[in-house]
């Protein structure tokens, strides 16, 4: 794998990584739009069970913004994501924008299997849906972790701060979704 990611940084082709990026931002809208109407339609459903009328008017008068806006959110906040992570840590490594960019599109792969996997699963089992999640995000970590290694020869101290830097946000931008879309 290193090999790979090693050859593609070399070819530094930034076109081709904005597309993997662009795909993956695309997923990320996609199967954000399907979790957030597979849970709101199953509390919904338990929550008004039997209500008939009244079921249809909580759920048309709730203000919920539609699900193009749901896309649009995390479409935008992906593509910014991943453009602001690499200029961050090339602020911080002093490694070339473009090969940081590069890796992290190029590592996008792993992600984007996760996601169409996710997407297709997420009628039958969120849990199952949770766990390809994981898995994939801990192998686009680990694949990172060793890419900053063996690619860009950073020390233990600057590849860990750098998987930070990309951590700490993910986790703030959950959160904030979580708390206002």
């Amino acid at each position: 794998m290193i090999e790979v990611v090693r050859k593609y940084l070399n070819k530094n082709l930034f076109y081709i990584s904005v597309i993997i990026t662009g795909f993956t931002s695309l997923l990320f809208g996609v199967f954000y739009n399907l979790f957030k109407d597979n849970m709101f339609e199953r509390a919904a459903s338990d929550f008004l069970e039997g209500t008939g009328v009244l079921s249809a008017y909580i759920t048309e008068s709730t203000g919920r913004p539609s699900e193009t806006n749901y896309f649009v959110i995390i479409l935008l906040i992906s593509i910014c994501f991943f453009f602001i992570i690499s200029l961050l840590m090339h602020l911080y490594t002093k490694k070339s924008y473009f090969k940081i960019f590069n890796l992290l599109s190029i590592l996008n792969i792993v992600l984007i299997i996760g996601l169409a996997l996710s997407s297709i699963f997420i009628s039958v089992s969120v849990i199952f849906t949770y766990v390809i999640l994981i898995l994939c995000f801990g192998f686009y970590l680990f694949g990172l972790y060793q890419c900053l290694d063996k690619i860009f020869n950073l020390d233990k101290k600057k590849r860990i701060i750098s998987m930070a830097i990309f951590v700490i946000p993910v986790i703030l931008i959950l959160i904030l979704l979580k708390l206002f879309v």
